[in-house]
This record gives C-alpha cells, structure tokens and sequence, in this order.
C-alpha cells in the first residue's frame, strides 16, 4: 500500500509527488507518458503578474517548478518594473523539451515510484461510516491500495479539440481523453462542470521575417526564480512584438461562425481574462489591432508561439489570419490552434486542504478543479500532496491564509466561491498584496515549510541568514546620517540628488521621491558589494514601511475571523436569524472558519454575528 497516489504527470502532479516524498512518506506518480511530464501545451513561459508570486510561493516550500525555469530560461524579465513593488512580476520564456526534460530527471531521482499507465478510476469505501477513497484503478496495473489519492488530471477528463468543425477526443493534442476516470469521479459523488481553454498556433520561425518586428530582449542582471540558481545555461533569446491589422479583424469577424467556440460545438466556459482571439474581436469590435508577442519554444529558436493568438478557427481561416499579420506575411504554420473543452471538479466541493468534503483522503488540484495556468496547477499540486503526506501521517494540515500567501488567496477563492470559468491569478485577487511580494516569499513561508517538512535545515537556515542581513542594513540605514558639509552636498550634486540642509539619517533621505538605495552608495561605501537582491529588499522595507506596518495591522485585525472554526457538518438550518438564502449557500460551500464564511457572496453582517454566537457558545460548553 502507498501512503499517496498521484494520478497526472502535469505541473500539479509533479509538485504533489515531490511535495510527499519530502515529507517523507511512500509516494507513487501515475502518469500515461514519463516523456512528458510537466508539459507545457501552451505558452512556453512561466511567470507574468500574480503568477511569479505563486512560482515565488512553490520555490520557499521547496518545490521544483522555479529551477526547473531557470534551468531551462530562454529569456528572463520583470514586468511592471515602473510599479510598485506588489506587482512586479518575473516572467521567464521557457524552452519546453528542457523543462520537461528536467523535471523528469528530478523526480526520477527522487526515492518515490513512477509507473506509466492510465487511471481508470478510485475506490471509494463506504464501510466505516463517511467514504474514504481506498485504491486506483489502472488500466494495466489493475488495483493499487492507497491510503491518500491526489487527482491532478489537468484537461484530460473527457477532453475534446477542436479545430473549426473538426473534433476529436483528447486531453491536448497528441495525448487522449481519461473518460473512465471522470465517471468514476463522478459516481463518486463529485459535482462537475464544463470549461474549455485553447493554444496559439506555432509558426516555422524560418518563414518569419523579424526585421519587421520590434525585438524584447532580456534583462540583466537576470531575475532567476530559485536562490540555487546564479548563472545562465545559455545566452538569452529576444522575444518579437507585432500587432494584428484590421485586415485581421475583418478576417476573424467574416468567419466567426466557423469557430469552434460560435458554431455551437462548445459548450464549456473560457478564462475571462485570457480569451481566444476570437473572442477578442467579437468583443472589441471597435479596436481595430491586438498585441502579439512572438516567443521561442526552443533554444534553436525553430519554431515561435504567437502569444494573444489562442483560436479554434479552421485551419485555411489561421492560415489567412497569420498571413494578415506585419512579419508574418510568408509565415508558415507547423502546428494550428485549438481549443479543448474538458471535464472540471467544482473546487467549493473542496476544504482548503483540497481534500473533497465528502469522500475522506481524495485530494484534486491543477485544471481539474477549475484553474488556468502552469503557475496554479504548481501550487495547488504542492498543498495538495503535501496534506495528503500529512494526512497519511495523522499530522496537522497545511492551510495558507490570504494574508499568508498568494496561494491561500487562490484557495479561499476557490473553495469559498467555486468557479463558473478558468480561475487565473492576478494580483488584484490579493487584499494584502504589498505584504504578499515575490522578493519576500521566503520569508514569509518559512515557519510553515520548516514545520511541514517541506523544506530542509540547509534552507530554513540559508533563509534566516539573508533575512538578518537585510535588518541589519535597515538597521543601519535608519541610523547613518548624511552631514550637510561642503564636499557631501557637491556630491549629491554629481549624482543628482537633493542637497541636504541640516543632518539627514540615510533612510529618511532614501525615501525621497526618486531616491535609489544604488545612489547612496558613493555616500554610504559600506553599501557596495551588496548582492542587487538584497539591496531591493532593503530599499522596499525602507521605502514602503509605512505601508507596510499598516497592512499588517489591519491583517492581524481581521485574523481573528480565521481562527474561529466552523464545524463542517454543522447544520445551518438549526440556527435561528439565518435567511433560507444564507443557509443554503452555507450549506452547499461549507466554511471551514468565519473568515472564509465573510467572504461568500451576499453574507451579512447579521449572519456572521449569528455564526459567532454559535461558535462561541460551543467554545463555553466544551470548556464547562
């Protein structure tokens, strides 16, 4: 018998089984093709906005999708660099062969099993009052004991494609559908619903001609992901921008019945905030050009992934598309679009372990529980199989709060709310996003992955050293002056800085608008030789402090609301003051505490006065 079976070889299955074995227990990956694990069907890239944050998040609880990025980078950049530093993103361009190729060497050595084969469906045992899930079924295994399962089937149950008018089953191209699994899944008592996603077609970058392109080249120093990582493999490739023309627009709006997405063949919902280009157009008829990022999938640079052109047009209709497009007039496509429409559990069946509310032990996470997105699947597959070790121990749980990470942003979303399209994260899903930056994820982490498992000695120590190196240079820099003498002012003069009239602490005189922590150097020499990531973080922690303490205050102000624990088999109807509304929707999402009760829609204040009563009352006669 293992303690946890993973079924998937996605992004979210990787984290699950690499989660369990550091935590040390007896782990099994179940996955049709050991050649691609952690595929990457979409955009060859890891990161952008919101997502960097969950890379952040999986690479301080010891996960594996940050390295794997770096070691595989074809370009590095940080987004939004002119902004504030809550929404400053990394985005690393990926060459796909090498970071599967990776991933599959890094569990290979990892002391858990891989086994090549198809899950047909789970066990689940009714025998000792609630249902437990007990085994999987494999369609050439046949019966493996489990005592924790974690589903992380992406896009594959009951997957179709489609293209124009065209369809077939599968989970992506190339690979077929898990129809058996989903019915399983289903007569197990779980709700599912319908979505669909879609990819860009790919395009022979020798029938391209860049010199019409604007390049995007990379950035240096480079941002890596993972603290392991301090060199490039290779020289960083450019990325292209062009723009669509309104010859495209009159294009896709001439042969929108054509689509798959308007011709009625697709039912489920799309991501909101990545549509096809279709969609696009159909919904901002009056713009009359759409960006396009032109990104390499591979370190020869052979083919390019046209980024904002997901579509499930025909392929004479893409042909025509791309032809309409400035550099791409010649360009031939090795590989057209398509969407898939899929089979999704709904993630309000779920607790924030992402254990199912009803069958004990069943954990899900990735695409299969609604999310969009490389960057989610990570995460929720490293919380997922790290509660199913924990559970398989009789430990405590892994819960994140929102004002704990990103990822316990994305699953008190998930679970509170459910989905009815692709869940994507974006910064603005953040309340305390100021406290939740990528540069401080470490930290913020730290004590929960040390008391998990997750995370060694080596790095609880390693990240506790840098962080006294930053409050010591805080420290300092809040007690330095500047003196207001003859040569400091002509220096400040030199640089372009304010002058100063009377003593100045540095720290002060950093948080002047325009002010860097590089420029204080030729007035502050034992600033230099700072590595550049630890001279961001101190310049945040200097300039940003103010805000700082008041995110925090008003998180611990509300944190009282996520201790008080809401029993999952309460039954809501037998409290008095709760409109039938409220209840049913108490009811069928299940609150694990009052905080995540608040933040379901059309909640009251009323009603979560009458949910603390009742906690409280139940605290006072335990304690009699």
């Amino acid at each position: 018998m293992y303690d946890v079976i993973v079924i998937g070889g996605g992004h979210a299955g990787c984290e699950a089984f690499a989660a369990a074995i550091r935590i040390g227990v007896q782990a099994l990956l179940v996955t049709p093709s050991l050649a691609e694990i952690a595929h990457q069907p979409c955009n060859p890239a890891v990161g952008g906005p919101g997502k960097s944050q969950l890379v952040r998040e999986v690479v301080a609880l010891g996960g594996l999708m940050g390295l794997a990025a770096d070691r595989s980078g074809l370009q590095f950049r940080t987004l939004n660099r002119r902004k504030g530093p809550a929404v400053r993103a990394t985005r690393v361009q990926t060459d796909s062969r090498i970071y599967s190729e990776h991933m599959v060497r890094t569990l290979s050595g990892l002391r858990g099993d891989i086994l090549e084969d198809r899950a047909l469906g789970v066990e689940i045992s009714r025998t000792g009052g609630r249902p437990v899930v007990c085994a999987v079924h494999l369609e050439r295994g046949g019966r493996l004991e489990a005592r924790c399962v974690v589903v992380t089937t992406g896009t594959f149950l009951r997957g179709r494609l489609f293209v124009g008018d065209r369809t077939e089953a599968g989970g992506r191209r190339g690979a077929g559908p898990s129809v058996r699994l989903a019915r399983s899944l289903e007569e197990a008592g779980l709700p599912l619903l319908r979505l669909k996603t879609g990819t860009c077609p790919r395009i022979d970058a020798k029938t391209v001609d860049f010199s019409r392109l604007e390049p995007q080249p990379g950035e240096h120093p480079i941002p890596f992901f993972d603290p392991r990582s301090t060199t490039p493999q290779w020289e960083q490739l450019p990325c292209f921008l062009t723009y669509t023309t309104p010859q495209t627009q009159k294009i896709a709006l001439r042969n929108l019945h054509r689509s798959a997405l308007y011709s009625g063949a697709i039912t489920g919902i799309g991501p909101r905030y990545c549509p096809s280009f279709e969609t696009k157009v159909e919904r901002f008829r009056d713009r009359d050009r759409h960006q396009l990022f032109l990104e390499p999938e591979d370190r020869s640079f052979s083919t390019v992934y046209p980024s904002g052109l997901s579509t499930s047009f025909p392929q004479d209709v893409q042909d025509e598309l791309v032809a309409s497009i400035p550099g791409l007039e010649k360009a031939r496509i090795v590989r057209y679009g398509y969407a898939v429409e899929y089979d999704a559990v709904q993630p309000s069946a779920l607790q924030r372990t992402l254990e199912s509310c009803d069958i004990d032990r069943l954990y899900l996470a990735g695409q299969v529980i609604g999310t969009s997105g490389y960057e989610e699947a990570a995460g929720l597959g490293l919380v997922a199989g790290a509660n199913a070790a924990l559970a398989s121990q009789g430990a405590p749980p892994l819960v994140l709060a929102r004002q704990q990470a990103y990822l316990g942003v994305m699953i008190d979303d998930l679970t509170t709310r459910g989905v009815d399209e692709p869940y994507r994260m974006l910064t603005a899903r953040a309340e305390y996003r100021l406290l939740l930056r990528e540069d401080n994820a470490q930290e913020r982490l730290l004590e929960v992955g040390s008391r998990t498992g997750l995370i060694d000695a080596e790095q609880a120590l390693w990240v506790r050293t840098r962080r006294a190196v930053v409050l010591e240079a805080c420290e300092r820099l809040g007690r330095d002056r500047l003196n207001p003498s003859v040569q400091t002012n002509a220096r400040l003069r030199e640089l372009g800085l304010p002058e100063v009239a009377k003593p100045t602490i540095l720290a002060d005189f950093l948080r002047r608008a325009g002010v860097r922590l590089s420029d204080l150097r030729p007035v502050a020499p034992w600033l230099d030789g700072m590595p550049d990531e630890i001279a961001s973080k101190v310049e945040v922690e200097i300039k940003y402090g103010g805000y700082l303490e008041r995110e925090e205050a008003q998180a611990r102000e509300l944190s009282w609301l996520e201790k008080e624990q809401l029993p999952l088999d309460l039954d809501y109807r037998a409290l008095p003051g709760l409109r039938c509304e409220i209840v049913e929707k108490l009811a069928r999402l299940r609150p694990s505490t009052l905080g995540q009760a608040s933040r379901i829609p059309g909640m009251t204040p009323a009603a979560l006065q009458v949910l603390h009563v009742h906690v409280q009352a139940a605290l006072d006669r335990n304690s009699q």
